[in-house]
């Protein structure tokens, strides 16, 4: 397997006690939904912002279930793979932290997708640690840029195309369903992308002043570099230049 999928020390693939205890807790949750009963736990857990049974506790437990058993599988796979090489590159401390920033940036983010207009208040039911996954990734392709992972464990593709890659797919999922679910799939990833940036304000600060190099380049190249001592005017090497 190429860099980025095989993160560890060692060379091989991480299997990190963090990510042992998250997916053991994952599971044991899933198992719980599936006993007590999916369509009970939903009602409860589950996060509709503007229906008949929202809780305030609904937006942070949401993010602990799960649909069906396929849909599971994949985010605990997604976890597995992802997880270890970014708690190497940030430590478990600063883990914490971007999850922590990341569901209440997802929320946030959510919101503001739903009071303006962006997403269908009727489609407004939302569960699923989505946007924590994309924000790993975001975190992770961005961080290693020029690490290799294998797309469906087949083809290799650097990790920053992956995670550029995967906001597009985040935008046009947005803009295709205008759902809740859509909505924090791309919060999810906006605020990966802002807690890698330094926060909000660093973020503005950065775009604004990319934007300034860019003007400044563009005003630049209007101008025509004259080597000297070549044609009428130009300075000799026997001239002296006060």
């Amino acid at each position: 397997m190429r860099q980025g999928m095989r993160m560890s020390g060692g060379g091989g693939l991480s299997f990190t006690p963090l990510t042992k205890t998250l997916l053991t807790t994952l599971v044991a949750l899933y198992i719980g939904q599936l006993l007590v009963g999916t369509p009970l736990v939903m009602g409860l857990l589950a996060w509709n912002p503007f229906g008949a049974g929202f809780q305030p506790w609904q937006p942070f437990t949401a993010f602990f279930l799960n649909g069906t058993p396929l849909r599971a599988f994949f985010d605990w796979l997604f976890l597995f793979f992802i997880l270890p090489p970014v708690e190497q590159l940030f430590g478990r401390q600063k883990l914490f932290r971007f999850a922590v920033s990341t569901y209440l940036g997802s929320i946030v983010i959510g919101m503001c997708f739903l009071l303006t207009g962006m997403v269908h208040i009727s489609n407004g039911v939302w569960f699923g640690i989505e946007p924590f996954l994309a924000g790993l990734l975001v975190i992770f392709g961005l961080s290693r840029p020029n690490a290799q992972i294998l797309l469906f464990f087949i083809l290799p593709i650097r990790a920053a195309w992956v995670a550029w890659g995967s906001g597009l797919l985040c935008l046009l999922y947005l803009l295709s369903d205008r759902n809740l679910g859509s909505a924090m799939w791309a919060a999810g990833w906006i605020s990966g992308f802002i807690w890698l940036r330094g926060g909000i304000q660093k973020t503005i600060k950065h775009q604004i002043l990319r934007w300034k190099q860019r003007q400044l380049k563009q005003k630049l190249s209007r101008f025509d570099v004259i080597e000297g001592g070549q044609g009428w005017g130009s300075v000799s090497d026997d001239d002296n230049v006060h």
